[in-house]
């Protein structure tokens, strides 16, 4: 489902390629709580980024999210902005 990767600090993080499906339950204010899907479980939220870029002029909206899955794992997941639909694209070990 991905590759494996260790980082400049000896974390190895795993790239899900493609991108992982996963329904979102939003919080309060909304940061997202719990997922379900490829991944499940409840989410704490760490880092919050937006990337907006022309990629071979298709726009691109992305709504980043850094946290932790289940009390455990580390991953990143994403809103498709254009689409409305979430994704996990990134779990670190």
């Amino acid at each position: 489902m991905g590759r494996w990767r260790v980082s400049a600090g000896g974390a190895v993080t795993r790239l899900v390629s493609p991108p992982a499906a996963v329904d979102v339950t939003l919080g309060p204010g909304g940061a997202p709580t719990f997922i379900s899907g490829a991944f499940s479980g409840s989410i704490d939220p760490i880092a919050r980024w937006k990337v907006e870029t022309s990629w071979w002029d298709k726009p691109v909206v992305r709504e980043y999210w850094k946290a932790v899955l289940n009390s455990t794992i580390l991953c990143e997941l994403y809103l498709d902005v254009a689409r409305n639909e979430w994704f996990v694209e990134r779990v670190y070990d």
